[in-house]
């Protein structure tokens, strides 16, 4: 059995003046000798004198998304500790959540969760510097989606959306990036979320629901799809699977077991104990790197030989 190996902590939580500032589930991306990091600052609840709790006001509410700046061998250079993704419309009002950063078409497309108190729903922005983003819209449709990205290129020229109406995974296929935020392209989903599902819960440590983890990794083999899965004891895993190059809604090869599950203080104490969150990753000399939340507490590292990936997942081929 394959493992990722653990290189610990990049980012911890951050104690203010309102409070406890958790910084965990963050998408990355390398450019050149950096690594771009956007990760989720989440306001915790706070103590009270009388053992209740409740949360303090901020100027940006609950839940925000901040840049940090990594070394090609996984180390931290840089941490903003500033709002660059955050609440601005109603759709958004408890927070910008769990974002995910994909190289696409000249500009890099972060896929992120608006959540308003009632619903998740998936939001787009891009950016091209990290220093400046424009939010590009939300996706609307008849209940919950998260854990949202496209595929790095196009897909017999179209752009694939992965996403994740629970409890399993779905790939839908549209002409452009303002068709998939055009509100018209979900008339009816609701009658076809069925045949968009591609990836369903089927192991043990992934019974009660899966989602989209890291954006996919293209290989010879086909792509790399890094996901998590939760177990009936809510706690969360990493499973990889393999999808067709020129139809990714085709599975060819999936791993039985998860290659991380939590073990460590960092992953198993803290906000949500027990959890471990792939977002974002990127291959420096055939080593693949993977950022994850862990306990909804903190940014975490962990690793594994790309053609030792690869490797694995071929012997666990399916659909042939």
């Amino acid at each position: 059995m394959l493992e990722l190996k653990r290189l610990g902590v990049v980012l911890k939580p951050k104690d203010g003046p309102n409070g406890r500032f958790a910084k965990f589930n963050a998408g990355m991306v390398a450019e050149n000798d950096a690594v771009h990091m956007l990760y989720r600052w989440g306001e915790k609840e706070v103590p009270r004198m009388d053992n209740t709790a409740i949360y303090h006001d901020s100027p940006y509410l609950k839940n925000f998304i901040s840049y940090a700046r990594l070394s090609l061998d996984g180390r931290l250079v840089y941490d903003s500790d500033e709002p660059a993704i955050y609440p601005t419309t109603p759709l958004e009002a408890k927070g910008c959540e769990d974002p995910r950063i994909v190289p696409f078409e000249g500009s890099y497309y972060i896929f992120y969760s608006a959540y308003d108190g009632t619903r998740a729903r998936v939001a787009v922005a891009k950016t091209t510097d990290f220093e400046c983003y424009c939010k590009l819209g939300v996706i609307g449709h008849f209940t919950w989606d998260k854990d949202a990205f496209v595929f790095p290129e196009r897909i017999n020229g179209k752009v694939a959306f992965v996403h994740r109406i629970e409890p399993n995974i779905q790939i839908d296929y549209f002409d452009s990036v303002s068709d998939l935020l055009d509100p018209r392209s979900w008339d009816g989903y609701e009658k076809k979320v069925e045949s968009s599902t591609v990836l369903r819960r089927t192991f043990d440590w992934e019974k009660r629901k899966i989602g989209g983890g890291v954006p996919p990794i293209k290989t010879d083999e086909g792509w790399i799809l890094i996901y998590h899965g939760v177990d009936s004891q809510r706690k969360y895993h990493v499973g990889v699977a393999l999808l067709d190059l020129d139809n990714p809604s085709v599975v060819k090869a999936r791993l039985p077991y998860p290659v991380l599950s939590p073990k460590t203080d960092y992953e198993t104490v803290g906000h949500y104990q027990g959890c471990v969150f792939p977002q974002g990753a990127y291959v420096r000399n055939r080593e693949l790197y993977v950022s994850y939340g862990a306990a909804d507490e903190n940014v975490a590292i962990a690793t594994v030989n790309l053609d030792e990936l690869v490797d694995e997942l071929v012997k666990y081929r399916v659909n042939e």
